[in-house]
């Protein structure tokens, strides 16, 4: 399989966060990445996020009394409670970040399913009719990770002017600490580590609070 990217920044994030943390702290990535950079990250606990344009009502009724964070890019709505969970951007300059959505949706969950299979998970993508609702790991939809069985891992995506940023949740019991190295290695021929900016914290806090920290943001109804 040939790799979706020359170079890859590999930031294994070791700072656990809540959800509105991690949504903003992945803005802020998209905004300052020079290259293609795959961020690996932990949350402080349990907790639900839902795609930018879910109504807050069926957020509420999946895990009642548990924290819910509003996503950027689309989707369904998702758990968080023992996934691996990581996020891609890319600049515009990649020539991932400008193929059409079903397209980079499945060259990324072929490095994501060689990565899973290098680990000696079974996995393979779903190629047929959409099986999914409004909890994404309800059923797989096109190009969706299965272990022949079920869904195993799932993603969703934002485009903006500066390039293209991928949410993915993986639900796969036995994957080492070091899964984010093989996902790399997967993704590109050369990886390197990456590391935030001075300001980066900053500028994270700062889009936590004025945006996805927001009950006007979180509780919309049609975003």
């Amino acid at each position: 399989m040939s790799h979706v990217f020359d170079r890859l920044s590999l930031w294994i994030d070791p700072v656990p966060r809540d959800g509105p943390a991690q949504m903003a702290c992945d803005e802020v990535l998209l905004g300052h990445a020079q290259g293609p950079v795959l961020r690996v990250f932990r949350w402080t606990g349990p907790w639900v996020s839902i795609g930018y344009f879910i109504p807050w009502r069926e957020a509420e009724a999946t895990r009642p009394g548990w924290p819910v964070c509003r996503r950027w890019t689309g989707g369904g709505v998702v758990v968080h409670d023992g996934d691996f969970t990581f996020s891609l951007v890319a600049p515009r300059t990649e020539s991932w970040s400008v193929l059409r959505p079903d397209e980079s949706y499945r060259v990324l969950h072929l490095a994501l399913a060689s990565a899973l299979e290098d680990a000696g998970c079974e996995a393979v993508l779903f190629e047929g009719e959409a099986q999914g609702a409004a909890a994404c790991f309800a059923g797989p939809v096109r190009y969706d990770v299965v272990d022949g069985t079920r869904k195993v891992a799932g993603g969703a995506q934002r485009r903006t002017k500066r390039g293209l940023l991928h949410q993915g949740s993986v639900r796969q019991s036995g994957l080492e600490a070091g899964f984010g190295q093989c996902l790399a290695a997967s993704l590109a021929a050369e990886t390197e580590r990456w590391s935030p900016p001075e300001n980066f914290e900053a500028e994270t806090t700062e889009l936590q609070a004025s945006k996805y920290g927001r009950d006007e943001f979180l509780r919309k109804e049609r975003p």
